[in-house]
């Protein structure tokens, strides 16, 4: 989200990305017609669009649900998702630089989706807050009319009052009435402490709800990852920014929706901005002991660079063995432990020896789990860690049965000589058009992983890809990123190799590097 003026932002805010995916539904479908499966189909592609910021297919969704079924209540369903596509439709296109000219139309179509799902059902209560919602993004379009920004206040308030009478506890209302209480004064039970209670008694309602079962899939069930953004981006934009749980509820978020366009690809950009220009807490002051609570921080990764130390001690081949069995114990251990999650050495002759992953809160916990390891007791390695590593969880898995270890290329993406993270053109042109690289290289089967660290780790290296091609074609492709090109960052490359499944597949193991 660009930067706007504030009301703006509450605006937005109030409008977001949307729906988290719904789950399953029962497997017993003999009492669904080929319509409502067609239908359910639907509506999961118009979710799946909507994170993904895909405003052309949410437009061409949202004409494919027809015709209106004549059942009122499956009639309310099409209807309240018709309107959910073009509302998302206009809120990324919110998103887009220059602004869309059809987000009027399409919020405007919307709410006459919603309120005809309405006149099919009445005690549905989600249509009413996506009316009252769309109706409140079409005041923003018309800031600058106060009449007109009073007839569709006069629309908004009565659905929005009839669904905080009808289900007080709904997380989508809660999602929705959170901006109000945000840019409400105190002395209207507003404020900014009162918005982050609401989107965490959100958070609290839709996680008592999915622990209910299983849902039909055409009841709205979205809401977890929309309030855990919320709460980042609060915490991001309140009188006295919190960056950390920013940084935690929008890995959350992403953590549940890992191609949310919004979370990925701008609020996280603006969260490890501000990181990079504000001091880190000082252990032990109440931002840090905030930080700490344990409700507030989802696992995070911290990769380790293992080093062979300039002065590291000579070992007979005996005791180097049974240090070296030690090690694989040590890293077996871990692993089992659930702390470390991949593991491996490099294949080539440098002071670089290996890496290990944890999966962790804290850079402290991941060096302390590292120090434990025999071979840097031993004073044979060192761990250099690095992190929170950004990468998408679901690209990690347990090795298989039985063991075996492929061959990747690790590369390490270190500051370049145009190294600048505040430049305007670096956060918006540069790093966008590196996303699209990786994602590119890993849609065509040459990436494993990639991720960068934060801005507010100021050390050399940014950010570690992992390649599932041999070191020269990897050393091509690197050339191609954009942020190698502009010469914000180099490539330095290494053969590396970790136990077999625990990433896509790399190459089989060569007996000539056998280690």
């Amino acid at each position: 989200m660009s930067a706007r003026n504030g009301k703006a932002f509450l605006f937005a805010l109030t409008i977001f990305v949307w729906c988290v995916a719904t789950e399953l539904y029962s497997t017993d479908k003999t009492g669904l017609d080929p319509s409502r499966d067609s239908i359910i189909r639907i509506v999961t592609q118009i979710q799946r669009a909507d994170y993904e910021g895909d405003r052309p297919t949410l437009r061409r969704l949202h004409d494919e649900l027809t015709p209106i079924p004549e059942d009122n209540t499956l009639a309310s369903r099409v209807l309240y998702w018709r309107g959910f596509a073009l509302w998302r439709r206009a809120i990324n296109g919110f998103n887009e630089s220059p602004t869309p000219t059809d987000l009027e139309e399409d919020l405007t179509q919307a709410v006459t989706d919603f309120k005809d799902a309405v006149a099919r059902e009445p005690a549905f209560v989600e249509p009413k807050i996506g009316a009252g919602s769309s109706l409140g993004y079409l005041m923003y379009l018309h800031r600058k009319d106060a009449t007109r920004v009073q007839e569709l206040f006069q629309q908004s308030s009565p659905l929005l009052k009839e669904a905080m009478a009808t289900a007080p506890d709904n997380p989508r209302l809660l999602w929705v009435l959170g901006p109000i209480r945000w840019s409400s004064p105190p002395e209207r039970g507003g404020g900014q402490d009162k918005a982050v209670e609401i989107y965490n008694k959100g958070l609290e309602a839709v996680r008592n709800q999915r622990r209910g079962g299983v849902v039909d899939p055409l009841e709205p069930s979205w809401g977890e990852p929309e309030l855990l953004m919320s709460l980042a981006w609060s915490n991001l934009n309140r009188t006295t920014p919190d960056l950390k749980a920013a940084d935690q509820y929008a890995q959350a978020a992403l953590k549940l929706v890992p191609y949310w366009h919004y979370v990925r690809d701008i609020l996280m950009p603006q969260v490890q901005a501000a990181q990079a220009k504000a001091p880190l807490p000082v252990a032990g002051s109440a931002v840090a002991q905030t930080q700490n609570q344990p409700n507030a921080k989802p696992a995070q990764y911290f990769f380790v660079l293992l080093h062979r130390p300039a002065d590291a001690p000579q070992l007979s081949k005996e005791a180097g063995e049974k240090l070296q069995e030690e090690h694989m114990a040590n890293i077996r251990k871990m692993t089992a432990e659930h702390k470390l999650v991949i593991a491996g050495p490099f294949m080539d002759d440098t002071v670089l020896r290996g890496i290990f992953v944890f999966q962790t809160d804290s850079a402290a916990q991941a060096q302390e789990w590292a120090n434990s390891d025999p071979a840097i007791k031993a004073g044979r390695l060192s761990a250099e860690v690095h992190g929170p590593w950004l990468i998408d969880p679901s690209t990690i898995h347990d090795s298989v049965e039985p063991p075996g270890f492929e061959q990747y290329t690790l590369v390490l993406m270190k500051r370049g000589d145009h190294w600048h993270p505040n430049a305007l053109e670096f956060m918006e042109d540069v790093m966008k058009q590196h996303r699209a690289f990786v994602s590119q290289m890993t849609d065509q089967g040459n990436m494993a992983i990639a991720g960068p660290f934060p801005f507010s780790d100021q050390g050399e290296l940014r950010g570690v890809a992992i390649f599932r091609v041999g070191p020269e074609q990897t050393a091509k492709l690197t050339q191609d990123d954009p942020t190698v090109k502009a010469g914000l960052l180099k490539a330095e490359i290494h053969p590396w190799g970790t136990g077999k499944g625990v990433l896509a597949s790399g190459q089989p193991m060569q007996s000539g590097h056998a280690r």
